[in-house]
């Protein structure tokens, strides 16, 4: 066990009475926590475990001071609270948003695993350790982890601190900041508790799915929309004295009570809210051990015994029974053959199952989402007016508009063929399939009809509302190509059926400079597109051409055979 374990071990070990008294066993405590923290010490982090051993040793340290060194950063970037113009109370309250923002994005996203982690059931369980023991066990656990990432966070704000308001200021942030630790462990571990109770073990996964969504947009859109804000921040005045509701808000009470400390004096609203900070986080502690403690092991381990396939099956029962349903509707449409339409709807359904397809797909749209935002503020010159009349501007917009609504599109399709549950792929490989080209290309008629067709829906009904019918065939145009681009990627690189992959290959050398080359395509005809755009006829021309391209590739990806699948597909 390395040093900062130890310290951090004998630290949260510290209060054994605290402990003893609220039923937990110390002597299991400890040594649940030794070996849990030993484990950690031989796993290599996951950036480094497809490389060998010898790599792994020499990298551990720099992966460990590099991970300190972005929290130290990311910790940097909260002082920009303190150029508000307010007072210090506000000052703060905007500090500990940005604090408790990272630290429950942190929980959710690197720690979920940790949180649900029924591992260490299969041996704990069948002993004598009972559930809150189990639970302190895990809540520790975690918070070491987050430790070494929340002291180089709160080191910029500690700095500043001593600078401007000396020790004492120093001291009470970083007290604070403990406390702020506290509260934000067990809020997080409370609503994945109280997800436990009133949710079906099946769909507690999904639902901390949507959630890591959710925080990694909104992580995305602060990185955009912060730094941009900068500089009106002059104009920004807010002063929370006279603002009894802000007693709802926890950031509120740890701005509050660091003046309150501070200063020895402060409004009624204030003493009130430092009562909150200093009391709430250890009131929430007691009621997570004393109240949902009991029911939490039994949970997850039901969710052990809880299979991904199990509601899938269900599902496609009644799929099966249905004549008609969306799916099959559309799978009818697109689709002109059984392969086809097998391979589509195969591809729909593990599309809308697959947590980790949709961890690395979904999270797109937002992103989308704040592109438009991030565009809105750098075009404030902008108006609709120069869209209605297809200005050089207006042109710029629509163009971007058009081909940036691709980026969704061939996130999906480059996650298409990777899958954690990659072996079942034997399947394509026993049916009396002759030309698996059919099934790769239902394949992507799925992802197109899922993530491309409504995005365009929505820009050609904006479109056509700004600048009339004309836009139609400019419309056409960069649906074909975006098309081809999608058929030209799948052709020259992702040969490869449906979910077939381990998602560990898609870590090789190159991936940066394929990577790039999908950007370099789709800008490049978004270039030549906006250089004809006003030319109809030439456009038109233009259209013809790449609707024939697009018949063309589409063709070529039908005839694939299972001697060019067979050259990326792995079964080991």
């Amino acid at each position: 066990m390395n040093f900062a374990n130890r310290i951090l071990l004998k630290l949260f070990l510290s209060p054994k009475k605290l402990y003893s008294s609220n039923g937990i066993n110390t002597m299991q405590l400890e040594s649940i926590l030794t070996a849990k923290l030993l484990m950690d010490d031989r796993r290599p982090p996951s950036l480094m475990q497809g490389r060998n051993r010898k790599k792994v040793k020499k990298e551990i340290s720099k992966a460990t001071l590099s991970t300190m060194f972005v929290s130290a950063v990311m910790g940097s970037l909260f002082l920009f609270s303190f150029a508000l113009n307010t007072t210090i109370v506000a000052q703060l309250t905007f500090y500990f948003s940005y604090f408790i923002f990272m630290l429950s994005a942190t929980l959710i996203s690197d720690f979920t695993s940790v949180l649900i982690d029924v591992r260490d059931n299969y041996i704990i369980l069948p002993k004598p350790v009972n559930d809150r023991t189990m639970l302190m066990a895990r809540l520790l656990h975690i918070f070491i982890h987050i430790c070494k990432l929340i002291l180089p966070m709160l080191l910029p704000g500690l700095i500043y601190m001593s600078v401007r308001y000396g020790v004492a200021g120093f001291l009470l942030l970083f007290v604070l900041g403990i406390f702020t630790v506290i509260f934000s462990i067990f809020l997080v571990n409370a609503v994945y508790l109280f997800i436990l109770r009133i949710s079906k073990p099946e769909k507690f996964k999904n639902i901390i799915s949507y959630i890591q969504i959710v925080f990694a947009i909104v992580l995305y859109a602060s990185f955009q929309l912060l730094p941009r804000l900068i500089g009106n921040i002059e104009n920004f005045d807010f002063h929370f004295t006279n603002s009894s509701w802000m007693i709802l808000l926890p950031p509120y009470w740890f701005g509050a009570a660091w003046s309150v400390l501070y200063n020895l004096n402060g409004t009624a609203l204030e003493y009130s809210a430092a009562a909150c900070a200093l009391v709430l986080p250890f009131l929430s502690l007691w009621i997570v051990i004393r109240f949902l403690a009991p029911s939490f092991n039994r949970k997850l381990s039901l969710i052990s015994n809880t299979g991904d396939t199990t509601p899938a099956v269900a599902v496609a029962d009644k799929t099966v029974k249905k004549k008609k349903t969306f799916s099959t509707v559309l799978a009818n449409l697109f689709t002109r053959n059984n392969s086809e339409r097998m391979g589509f709807l195969f591809t729909w359904y593990m599309m809308s199952r697959s947590r980790d397809f949709k961890m690395k797909v979904y999270p797109t749209i937002g992103y989308f989402l704040v592109y438009i935002v991030v565009l809105i503020i750098n075009s404030r010159s902008l108006s609709l007016h120069d869209i209605e009349q297809q200005t050089a501007a207006g042109k710029v917009v629509i163009i971007s508009a058009l081909y940036f609504s691709s980026l969704l599109l061939t996130m999906a399709i480059a996650q298409l063929a990777y899958s954690d549950k990659y072996k079942s792929a034997w399947i394509f490989f026993v049916t009396p399939v002759t030309n698996p080209g059919n099934i790769i290309n239902g394949s992507v008629k799925a992802a197109i009809a899922k993530f491309f067709l409504p995005t365009v829906l929505v820009l050609a009904i904006a479109g056509i509302s700004l600048t009339g019918v004309t836009f139609i065939p400019n419309l056409l145009l960069a649906m074909v190509n975006q098309l081809f681009i999608c058929y030209f990627i799948v052709y020259v690189g992702n040969k490869d059926l449906p979910f077939s992959k381990t998602q560990s290959l898609q870590v090789k050398t190159g991936n940066f400079m394929r990577n790039l080359f999908r950007m370099i395509i789709p800008f490049s005809i978004a270039i030549v597109h906006y250089m004809i755009y006003t030319n109809m006829p030439l456009v038109v021309i233009v259209l013809l051409t790449a609707l024939g391209a697009l018949w063309l590739i589409e063709g070529s990806v039908k005839k694939l055979s299972f001697a060019d699948i067979k050259a990326t597909y792995t079964e080991d």
